[in-house]
């Protein structure tokens, strides 16, 4: 299990991600933005950040580029819906992993164990059915436990 920090300003997404990673036994902390997340991180010291491109405020980029300044070798998952030169962009600065939206529970949990190595993820997780309300926010299908 790995403590990880999930900033997102859409409450959606962050429910979604939330129950993705909580399904693998890890221990998850919502950040509704970047300045919020360099808070957190600073009392905290969280394994992994998994952390939007386009939010209000102090926006992804940014993000990754300070907490990265702050705590070399952090690992950090940038995810975005927008072009992917944000993406690239999050990478340059220090994201360990880039993942375009709408993604897959699988290929959330294959950037993370990418990032914190296999004896941090759950072996086997839990089995997603489709739920029509959910469905296109992260990918097809959508989750439901």
């Amino acid at each position: 299990m790995a403590r990880i920090l999930v900033i997102e300003d859409d409450k959606v997404q962050q429910r979604i991600i939330r129950h993705i990673l909580d399904g693998h036994g890890h221990d998850v902390t919502d950040a509704a933005g970047g300045w919020q997340g360099m808070c957190l991180q600073k009392e905290y010291a969280y394994d992994l950040v998994i952390t939007d491109i386009i939010m209000p405020g102090m926006d992804g980029i940014e993000t990754v580029r300070e907490l990265i300044r702050l705590y070399p070798g952090l690992k950090i998952i940038a995810i975005s819906a927008h072009k992917k030169v944000y993406l690239d962009a999050a990478k340059t600065f220090g994201a360990m992993e880039i993942l375009a939206k709408p993604f897959t529970p699988e290929a959330l949990i294959g950037c993370v164990e990418n990032c914190l190595g296999p004896r941090d993820v759950q072996k086997k997780g839990p089995r997603y059915r489709t739920n029509d309300a959910m469905a296109g926010l992260l990918g097809e299908p959508a989750l439901q436990n």
